[in-house]
């Protein structure tokens, strides 16, 4: 360790119920993640469609 730096504390184990609320959120996160990848797949494909480029 350097000096002058304090040492960083270990988490504690989540508990289970703590886990659960971490895995639904992550869950959310990702399908929200998903809908905006995909609008902007739409997006890609209109503005291609429209204002192709010369």
């Amino acid at each position: 360790m350097m000096p002058g730096r304090t040492q960083r504390k270990t988490a504690q184990p989540a508990a289970p119920a703590e886990r659960e609320v971490v895995a639904e959120c992550a869950l959310q996160l990702r399908w929200i993640g998903d809908k905006w990848n995909l609008r902007q797949k739409i997006l890609n494909l209109l503005r291609k469609l429209f204002f192709p480029e010369t």
